[in-house]
């Protein structure tokens, strides 16, 4: 067989070539891991992996009848790399599938307050990861008292596309698939105030006081202090109201909004244990800028271009926070 003789030039390209792939293989610098994530990308999407079925074109017009087509399909990324490869030049990074979200979630511990749902309460709950902080905080403060709050994510994840014409946006799923919407788990509140670790109560006096979420101080201290409450139970089809009673219970509200966590207004009160009202949910609106913040950037936090693409928000990411919701821009 014939060997291919080789210049100085090539030897010289060789040995650059073994030098920067050791850079990259012992680098720790983040700047560099960031080269050598981005050159695996590549490696992993280039379009020559495997040969291809369609002949190269012949000229200037069939190049144009590939660049309108990619056009009409919507695949700019993959144009503007087509064109990137006929010049011989780097083209744009390649995002679908890959992209990492921004903050993302992270599992926190959960409260598991002894009682009858004490079993059902997941250790962990999942929380985004720029509200960890603040959220921690909050608990800290009812946890120094003796309390505890046990909650759940609201509908995590992304809706799925339906098939049929696409509905109206609800604007609390929206909130909820951005990791802003958690409320008290099930079983922990509205069935038996004497021994739940939360109650939807008013103070017995004055009688026109609103319901709030309480917590009651379960470690039979004394730090909250005690008082006279009204406390609603629930059962499948109806809410009543227990007799005034003694209990040390905690506003929760104060709490949670100092660290941005509010109930969604309006405050309704609960009708059933499946309708268990506003109450018991909490929203954060934080970092959310009216005219400003697009539902695309608060997703691109989270999730990864694909699974964006693959959702039913795909077709809402440019609309824009209003100051009660995402809307279309005009």
């Amino acid at each position: 067989m014939t060997e291919i003789p080789t210049t100085d030039a090539d030897e010289g390209l060789a040995e650059i070539i073994e030098v920067l792939t050791e850079l990259m293989r012992t680098a720790t610098r983040p700047e560099v891991l960031e080269a050598q994530r981005i050159l695996l990308q590549r490696l992993a999407l280039q379009g020559d992996v495997f040969p291809s079925r369609v002949p190269p074109p012949r000229n200037i017009t069939e190049v144009g009848g590939y660049l309108n087509l990619l056009s009409e399909m919507s695949l700019h990324d993959t144009r503007a790399n087509a064109v990137a490869s006929a010049l011989g030049i780097a083209g744009p990074t390649p995002g679908v599938g890959f992209a990492v979200a921004g903050h993302g979630f992270v599992e926190i511990a959960n409260d598991r307050p002894a009682g009858p749902a004490q079993f059902s309460i997941p250790p962990m709950i999942s929380v985004r990861a720029d509200f960890v902080t603040a959220l921690l905080s909050a608990l800290a403060v009812l946890h120094t008292s003796g309390c505890a709050l046990p909650l759940r994510p609201v509908a995590p994840g992304l809706p799925a596309v339906v098939p049929g014409p696409a509905p109206a946006l609800d604007q609390s799923m929206v909130l909820a698939a951005l990791g802003r919407v958690l409320e008290v788990f099930p079983g922990t509140v509205l069935i038996d105030p004497a021994v739940d670790a939360l109650a939807v109560a008013r103070p017995d006096q004055p009688a026109v006081e609103p319901l709030r979420l309480v917590a009651r101080e379960l470690d039979g201290g004394t730090l909250v202090p005690e008082a006279s409450w009204v406390s609603l139970r629930a059962d499948a089809t109806s809410v009543a109201e227990d007799v005034p009673a003694p209990a040390r219970y905690l506003d929760v509200a104060p709490v949670l909004e100092a660290q941005g966590w509010y109930h969604p207004e309006p405050l309704l009160p609960p009708t059933s244990l499946a309708a268990r009202g506003t109450l018991v949910q909490l929203v954060n609106r934080t970092g959310l800028i009216a005219g400003e913040t697009t539902l695309g950037a608060e997703l691109a936090t989270l999730y990864t271009s694909a699974q964006i693409g693959q959702s039913a928000l795909a077709a809402h990411v440019h609309d824009v926070w209003d100051g009660q919701g995402f809307g279309a821009t005009p």
